[in-house]
């Protein structure tokens, strides 16, 4: 039998992902659910280890909330796999390996990862160094002899790496299995991790020269290179923010919105707005937000043919969408999101065509034109550069240059210069104020 145990801090969230996935389950298991709305648990190891110690299966499930497991066969499925797997001490689902010469190719694993496919199908369990912290299992026999270390990670970052590297030290091994799931986070809480990353370096620095992890490979001079811009983050956030930073303080006072091409992921999370209505003709993506919770209510539907009464929201928002369609159909789009809303208008978009086909079997990512700040300057708009300079980077953002972290630090530090000089960066926001 496997007992799952999940700490959770947001109710909603874990009735429509996890809890929906484990009802259907073929296998019999045990629930234990933790509650830490209020704060009670200060840190991950603390929690899981309360709920390890409850747990009476041969196997302990320590999951997030947000997962929601991927067919009803699951739970059967993994446990007949873990039980032909030698000297398991840790298991989970994606994973990095210590074999590659770069993170594509040491990602072991195959999962949905807040909408996007991550790794690549595995045939067969894989030994790894480190594994995600979305899911790990553990056997019980293993967890009564070495549980999560509460004292050195004392909140939320990194209990899981610890344990692999752990685990290791006992004669035993971390896998990866292949177990699909949906992750739908609604992003990465990064305040403290560089500590935390620091600390599980110190602490098994001795027998691992480098960590690797899904957050980031562990080394001195990455570390440090991190330290530094952690410094000066703030201060550069403050004076050249980003678009989502921006995105907020746009919506301000925007009570509706409607987000055209919503996708599966949209920033409007991060946005205070009472009621928002997302549209994609795309389903698995719609689905991956509904999931979230991120709109109040979903339309599936082509934006090109939907219809609504003139002043319908306070805010019209098209995000990565206009490259999509025809420049026939993208002014025709804009002069109806226009007739939709009362105060304001939003769209961000590459700057000018950038190159790219279908992916996540979705022929609706191809992008068939390319806009530019001068095309929409004549329309009204006001015209922020957004990220780094265009040339450093090709198509879906991916730096050209190596090694990554250097040259992803220069990309970020000449938004300096594109911010306010939009014709030379690599993405546009664009804001046009209605007039009331």
């Amino acid at each position: 039998m496997i007992t799952v145990v999940c700490v959770y801090n947001n109710e909603e969230l874990l009735k429509a992902n996890l809890l929906k996935s484990l009802k259907g389950q073929t296998s019999k298991h045990e629930l234990i659910l933790i509650d830490n709305t209020t704060g009670r648990f200060k840190s991950a190891s603390e929690a899981l280890n309360y709920g390890g110690k409850k747990a009476n299966g041969k196997y302990i499930i320590f999951v997030h909330h947000d997962i929601y497991l991927s067919s009803s066969l699951w739970l059967e499925k993994v446990e007949k796999t873990l039980n032909c797997i030698p000297e398991l001490g840790i298991a989970g689902v994606a994973g990095m390996s210590e074999k590659g010469n770069n993170y594509i190719e040491r990602k072991r694993g195959y999962v949905s990862d807040s909408g996007i496919t991550w790794g690549k199908p595995l045939e067969k369990p894989e030994i790894v160094q480190t594994i995600d912290e979305c899911l790990l299992i553990i056997p019980k026999s293993v967890f009564n002899k070495l549980s999560f270390d509460e004292k050195t990670f004392d909140n939320w970052h990194c209990y899981g790496a610890d344990y692999c590297l752990s685990v290791r030290q006992i004669g035993l091994k971390a896998y990866v299995i292949p177990a699909f799931i949906y992750h739908r986070s609604l992003g990465i809480n990064v305040k403290y991790l560089l500590r935390y990353q620091r600390r599980l370096y110190s602490k098994h620095r001795k027998n691992n020269k480098r960590i690797y992890t899904p957050c980031g490979d562990l080394f001195p001079f990455n570390l440090n290179m991190r330290s530094i811009i952690n410094c000066v983050q703030p201060l550069y956030n403050k004076l050249f923010p980003g678009w989502v930073q921006t995105l907020r303080k746009e919506l301000a006072g925007c009570d509706t919105v409607l987000d055209l091409g919503c996708g599966y992921n949209s920033p409007l999370r991060q946005c205070n707005v009472s009621h928002s209505v997302g549209i994609d003709l795309f389903s698995p993506y719609l689905e991956e937000s509904k999931g979230k919770l991120i709109h109040d209510r979903y339309v599936r539907a082509d934006i090109r043919g939907v219809q609504f009464n003139p002043g319908s929201f306070d805010a019209v928002i098209a995000l990565e969408v206009l490259e999509h369609l025809t420049k026939k159909e993208g002014y025709e789009l804009l002069e109806k999101m226009e007739s939709w809303a009362t105060k304001k208008l939003i769209i961000s978009t590459p700057n000018g065509y950038l190159w790219q086909d279908g992916f996540d079997n979705n022929p609706l990512q191809a992008h068939k034109t390319g806009w530019n700040s001068a095309e929409l300057k004549t329309l009204g708009f006001r015209i922020y550069g957004m990220t780094g300079w265009k040339k450093l980077a090709g198509p879906k953002g991916i730096i050209k240059y190596g090694p990554s972290l250097l040259w992803e630090t220069i990309f970020h530090m000449t938004h300096k210069i594109t911010y306010r000089h939009p014709t030379l960066a690599f993405q546009l926001l664009a804001i046009k104020n209605l007039p009331l």
